[in-house]
């Protein structure tokens, strides 16, 4: 076992440098996501189911108006929202890069009509010009990119909707970030998330408070003495530091709430939802 290249990894990273693994496209983790997707009772890769479903009537009910609209929704996973909204009449895109989760959500529609296409993407890699009049983005997937990233993404999806277009999405707020303690802890199994075979995981969580950032990053030793490094960054963000980076992209009329089902804004709320319209 390579103890001295452990050690060097284990060191706190400059902000943002990432792992030199696959995560969400790795056989075996997207195999493990996509059963907590699917896990009714869990809520950490995808909300409950009856969340999901508030959370669908909220949007057809209160923010998305009339039937004849094109959606698209970014890293749409196993498309809980991409079928629950074309099941209300709307034509959706469902992309994701994790193909085990686009062939599940293919799976659950094969035997309906619904105007909902799947496709293995990045979303980062978009490529539309005013297709949309909606994109969404759940669960604050926008949190886990990188400043880069996510100007980038921003720039696209300003690209892919029409004038007056919503961008409808969450991110996690510092309320959330006092749930991560700043430790670090080991486990040794015969088979866990990260890997179908015996391994070792150190994992370690770092705080970047100038960049409203932390990282929960995990070395993964297997019985081979390979190692693996695996990094996930979260950006939790404000009412004032959200609106900031959206006007610089050109989005106007910014609306708040505590989370995707509509709930009034609260500065407790350990989610902030934002809809928000392309100029």
């Amino acid at each position: 076992m390579d103890i001295k290249k452990i050690i060097n990894l284990s060191k706190k990273p400059k902000l943002f440098e990432r792992g030199d693994q696959k995560f969400w496209d790795d056989p075996h983790i997207s195999k493990k996501m996509l059963e907590v997707h699917i896990d009714p009772e869990f809520d950490a890769a995808s909300r409950s189911y009856e969340f999901m479903e508030e959370s669908i009537d909220w949007l057809v009910e209160r923010i998305l108006t009339g039937k004849d609209q094109n959606i698209l929704d970014l890293g749409c996973g196993p498309g809980f929202y991409s079928k629950g909204l074309a099941e209300k009449g709307y034509s959706v895109t469902g992309i994701d890069l994790s193909k085990r989760s686009i062939e599940y959500a293919k799976e659950q529609i094969e035997s309906e009509e619904l105007d909902v296409e799947y496709k293995v993407q990045n979303f980062l890699e978009l490529d539309y010009d005013q297709k949309y009049d909606a994109v969404i983005m759940m669960y604050c997937e926008l949190g886990a990119l990188t400043n880069q990233e996510r100007d980038k993404l921003l720039e696209k999806v300003n690209n892919a909707l029409k004038p007056g277009g919503l961008f409808i999405f969450d991110v996690f707020t510092a309320k959330k970030r006092e749930e991560h303690e700043l430790n670090k802890n080991w486990e040794a199994v015969q088979q866990g998330f990260w890997a179908e075979n015996p391994y070792v995981s150190l994992t370690e969580t770092f705080f970047y408070p100038e960049a409203d950032t932390y990282l929960n990053q995990t070395i993964v030793v297997n019985e081979d003495d390979e190692i693996s490094l695996y990094r996930i960054y979260e950006h939790y963000y404000d009412k004032g530091t959200i609106t900031k980076v959206l006007d610089n992209f050109g989005f106007i009329n910014h609306s708040f709430y505590s989370d995707l089902t509509g709930k009034k804004y609260s500065s407790n709320s350990r989610t902030l939802a934002v809809v928000t319209e392309k100029l």
